[in-house]
């Protein structure tokens, strides 16, 4: 039974390289509806909460990325030669323990009497400078949401529909709201990464751009 059915399916990653897991959450829209708007703090710390935990269980784990309902988790496996990757690389325990995991951390952390679930996925990357572009992708993806969720708090879905980020800034300022004044983690996202002492995690609220400051994934990125 194992070797014809349970072990069929079995995905396991190439060694030597970039992997990257994002957990995501599932059907938040919903979730969220009745939290603070624009942004829940609420929401947001304990999403970090759960990437904390998250990034002590991960073997490899060099940093995590988040915004929205969303976390990208950094692994490797080449500082050393005989450095181990979590899980031996199997996917399937890969991603059903991140989000397995991920989920119960942030359901101890938000009080709420509903039950958030997330789902994980990985991807392999194979060279450094695709993985700070893949970080560039989901932080240019938080600035959208960012913009997105401020506008819709001041003006209802038909009036938005169609209207470009300028058009959306435009009519933000019309009501004496700046979006680049709005808190640098909702508009940016969060790192979790390595504490400066190297014996634990803490989370940087005070991301830059990444594209303007690309030493900050320069020194996160093996």
């Amino acid at each position: 039974m194992k070797q014809d059915y349970e072990d069929a399916l079995r995905l396991v990653l190439p060694r030597r390289s970039y992997v990257v897991i994002r957990i995501d959450g599932r059907s938040f829209h919903t979730f969220t509806k009745n939290l603070e708007r624009p942004y829940s703090r609420l929401l947001a710390d304990a999403l970090d909460s759960a990437a904390l935990s998250l990034c002590q269980e991960m073997i490899g784990c060099r940093f995590a990325y988040g915004q929205s309902d969303e976390y990208s988790f950094l692994l490797t496996d080449f500082e050393k030669e005989n450095a181990p990757l979590w899980f031996d690389g199997n996917v399937q325990k890969m991603v059903s323990v991140s989000a397995s995991l991920f989920t119960a951390y942030f359901n101890r952390a938000f009080p709420s009497d509903k039950i958030a679930a997330f789902d994980s996925r990985v991807l392999v990357i194979s060279q450094k400078t695709e993985v700070e572009k893949y970080f560039l992708w989901r932080q240019l993806d938080a600035s959208a949401n960012s913009l997105n969720m401020l506008a819709s708090a001041h003006y209802p879905h038909a009036e938005l529909v169609g209207k470009s980020n300028t058009e959306k800034h435009e009519m933000l300022f019309a009501k004496g709201v700046n979006w680049a004044k709005q808190p640098a983690d909702f508009k940016r996202g969060r790192v979790v990464r390595r504490s400066a002492d190297g014996k634990g995690w803490e989370t940087d609220l005070a991301i830059p751009v990444f594209n303007r400051d690309a030493g900050y994934l320069d020194v996160l990125i093996p």
